[in-house]
């Protein structure tokens, strides 16, 4: 008995178009069970509104000009350039920017971020990053963003490292590699928070090294969710400097106005 191999369905025609289909419902009968929500107010978002609810949208603090042409900080005056911070001692990057200020809702939506696991927020961050990096990539060239590395230990705790976290979003939409392994936390540091800045680069020295496999960029974007004072970013950028990268940038979601 002979079998007509033309009426034999074949599953690599179908396959490909039932594919998208198939993620497309999942996709819809998850919105479903877990409808989302604007990483700011947590609002359930309305089918017109993308990422981030109208309301949120607004309100908002972008970090505007004047800022410091430095690190990115807010100015008070147009006249000036610099920081008090940038004025006062140099930085070992070369530059900087921020997409928000550090308060707000915006601070309590990458403190959920950061230590509750929300991921459902990084499409939202990583196209606010990626609007700041076609401002600044014309200039700055970078070949690749580089996160900010937590130690082994605190990244095994928590289950993931939220720098790194962001460096792959804004890959996926800019386009730049990721050289998540080119910088290494080499020990454990104390919070930071209520450290003077003295007490800050005591506590950051020698704390980053280089992997010894890593092949050395000549210039890259340091990546992480915050900028303070600056001395995380200033060790990352001498230890970076030491192996032979020549210019160093950085970009952050926030950025706070203390200067201590």
């Amino acid at each position: 008995m002979h079998f007509d191999p033309i009426s034999k369905p074949d599953s690599s025609i179908f396959f490909p178009v039932l594919r998208p289909r198939l993620i497309r419902v999942g996709a819809e009968f998850l919105n479903l069970l877990y409808p989302p929500r604007c990483p700011v107010c947590e609002r359930i978002l309305l089918p017109k509104e993308d990422l981030i609810c109208g309301e949120c949208q607004k309100a908002l603090p972008y970090v505007e000009e004047p800022f410091c042409m430095c690190c990115g900080k807010p100015l008070l005056h147009h006249e000036k350039e610099l920081c008090a911070d940038c004025e006062t001692r140099g930085h070992i990057f070369s530059e900087g920017r921020a997409v928000f200020l550090y308060e707000k809702g915006i601070r309590l939506s990458v403190n959920r971020m950061k230590f509750l696991n929300r991921r459902e927020y990084l499409p939202f961050y990583a196209r606010c990053l990626h609007r700041l990096l076609l401002e600044m990539e014309p200039y700055w060239q970078a070949r690749c963003l580089v996160p900010i590395p937590m130690h082994p230990k605190k990244r095994a705790a928590r289950g993931y490292d939220q720098a790194v976290l962001l460096a792959r979003s804004l890959a996926r939409i800019s386009g730049l590699p990721v050289s998540e392994h080119l910088l290494i936390r080499t020990r454990l540091t104390k919070s930071s928070k209520k450290l003077s800045r003295s007490e800050r680069r005591k506590n950051l020295r020698g704390v980053f090294s280089i992997h010894p496999e890593a092949v050395i960029p000549e210039s890259v974007i340091l990546v992480d969710d915050i900028y303070t004072t600056g001395t995380t970013m200033d060790e990352a950028a001498f230890t970076l400097k030491m192996a032979g990268v020549n210019r160093i940038f950085f970009l952050t979601l926030c950025i706070g106005l203390g200067s201590a």
